[in-house]
């Protein structure tokens, strides 16, 4: 009895707590959100005295956080809205007991223009890459010199394909630049709708190319040895010397190579070398040394290293050998009493006097057979002082840029330093004594006027300086009439635009209308006034603006 009175009182506890509960509330601080057509984001104010969830079936905007315990801030960011038309979509906040209901719209944008991907990323080998293009206006593309485009304008929805040139040789440097679709007016207010997309080319990485070994021996007789070549890259061989040969002179991958020598027919050891090259430019050097032939063939100089003080003279050169020899001398200072002989000679080195306040120096070798001595001629720096100078001095360049020649004349060696707009043909950067030199002036896209540079150096020293002033490009926007009378049932006019630029076409009054809206450099656009009903004069403006800044009005009365 005592039990059944405790499990009565227990229920009625139980009960009067359950009756006693407060239900979970929710709601919003409105009913109703409006979304800017271009997207952004928004906070909403929600109220609620215990958990709560969201839930949402739209895919253009997203809400955070999505769950929560008592008040919160709620964030709702929506794309832009690019479907033409206005869209809307509900957010359901729910408790255990209630809900709410949030309503989100959009309008649609009057004018817009994207792109999809936004970025493009490539390596040196450059490629074709396709664009796609949402818009309902028509645009143009603007991209750097090493991009180009199946088209460079159009309207409304399309695909385009950008074709990113290869990077090689000297240029071999990660670049990147941007490819911008623009439209900069549009009818009413002027209205950028522009977008773009980063373009990223990265070189290669290089591979590494190993030798094992990188030296080999051979007995005069002849023999074969074998190389491993070790790398990831295509490669390829060349030999000096055709006692030489390979067992193949191309390969990729990790490859054993056979190498085989020739019998030594000469009297003295021989060397020469194996020059292995990546298809990535790097190279590995096989260095081969055969010893002589046992029969006594010799060639002998004295002395190898000879100076000359700046007055210049004479030297006698010794010769044993027992058979032909022959020199082999390039120089424009230097001359030999006798090229060629045979046997034992004594022969006369003579060197001119150096004018030039700078030291200079010479090779020159005799040769019998495979058998060769190397000379090394230094003369003292003479008293004429080392000057350089350019032809003209000074170029004035139009903003087109293009190729310029210029005549260097110096008496010593230099090297060529340039303005980053200046570039130089990478053969003739540097050398010795004058020089006719090719310039290359990159367009000036500034409307300002620029101050460029090409320095002749040596040691480290300026000898002459080529200053380059290059044009402003010009702003250049004019029509063949400034003002337009058109009578009451009004008509349509062609204008002529005389420009060297991207312009836009505005009208300040809605009975005006021109078409096309934009243009690029010379061409026309047609106004068409609307004929009045009111038979009363009056009056509006169109006006052209340019990218560079440059505006033109043209008054039209209607009488």
């Amino acid at each position: 009895m005592k039990q059944l009175k405790y499990l009565l009182l227990a229920v009625v506890v139980v009960l009067s707590i359950v009756g006693c509960r407060k239900d979970v509330e929710v709601s919003f601080d409105k009913t109703a959100q409006e979304m800017e057509a271009q997207g952004g984001s928004v906070e909403i104010a929600l109220k609620s005295n215990g958990e709560w969830s969201i839930s949402t079936v739209a895919d253009w905007f997203t809400v955070s956080p999505m769950s929560g315990n008592g008040d919160a801030t709620l964030t709702i960011s929506a794309e832009a809205n690019i479907t033409g038309e206005v869209r809307s979509a509900q957010i359901t906040a729910s408790t255990k007991d209630n809900t709410a209901t949030l309503t989100v719209s959009q309008n649609a944008q009057e004018y817009y223009l994207t792109v999809t991907p936004r970025e493009i990323q490539c390596g040196s080998d450059g490629g074709e890459f396709t664009v796609t293009v949402s818009s309902n206006v028509e645009w143009r593309i603007s991209m750097p010199q090493w991009i180009t485009s199946s088209v460079t304008e159009g309207s409304n929805d399309t695909t385009v394909t950008l074709s990113v040139a290869p990077i090689a040789g000297e240029l071999a440097e990660p670049r990147s630049g941007d490819v911008v679709f623009g439209n900069l007016f549009s009818t009413g207010e002027a209205l950028v709708v522009s977008d773009q997309i980063h373009v990223i080319q990265t070189v290669d990485p290089v591979l590494g190319i190993e030798l094992t070994p990188k030296n080999l021996e051979f007995v005069c007789t002849g023999e074969a040895k074998t190389v491993v070549v070790s790398t990831q890259d295509i490669w390829t061989a060349s030999v000096e010397g055709s006692w030489v040969n390979l067992s193949q002179i191309e390969g990729q991958g990790e490859t054993e190579i056979i190498v085989t020598v020739d019998e030594n027919p000469f009297y003295v050891e021989r060397r020469t070398s194996v020059l292995f090259s990546t298809a990535g430019g790097v190279e590995a050097m096989l260095s081969i040394r055969q010893e002589a032939s046992i029969d006594p063939h010799f060639l002998e100089a004295s002395p190898l290293e000879i100076e000359f003080g700046k007055e210049g003279g004479e030297r006698a050169i010794t010769i044993a050998c027992d058979t032909d020899w022959e020199f082999h001398l390039e120089s424009n200072w230097l001359s030999l009493s006798q090229l060629s002989g045979t046997g034992d000679a004594t022969v006369v080195l003579t060197a001119e006097q150096n004018l030039v306040a700078e030291p200079r120096a010479a090779e020159f070798y005799i040769k019998s057979g495979l058998l060769f001595r190397t000379f090394t001629v230094s003369q003292a720096a003479g008293d004429e002082p080392i000057v350089g100078s350019f032809e003209p001095d000074t170029l004035l360049v139009t903003y087109v840029g293009g190729i310029q020649h210029v005549q260097l004349s110096s008496n010593c060696s230099w090297q060529l330093q340039a303005s980053e707009w200046i570039r130089l043909d990478a053969t003739v950067n540097s050398g010795q004594g004058d020089a006719s030199l090719d310039i290359i002036i990159d367009s000036n896209s500034d409307p300002e006027e620029r101050v460029g540079y090409l320095k002749a150096v040596h040691n480290g020293q300026v000898l002459c300086t080529l200053v380059v002033v290059q044009e402003g490009k010009p702003n250049i926007l004019e029509t063949d009439i400034a003002e337009l009378d058109v009578p009451f049932e009004g008509g349509e006019y062609v204008i002529q635009v005389t420009s060297n630029q991207a312009w836009g076409v505005v009208a300040d009054v809605d009975w005006l209308h021109c078409h096309p809206e934009s243009g690029f450099a010379s061409g026309s656009f047609t106004i068409t006034v609307d004929a009045s009903s009111a038979l009363r004069p009056r009056t509006g403006y169109v006006k052209l603006r340019g990218e560079l800044g440059a505006q033109v009005m043209i008054r039209v009365n209607q009488h």
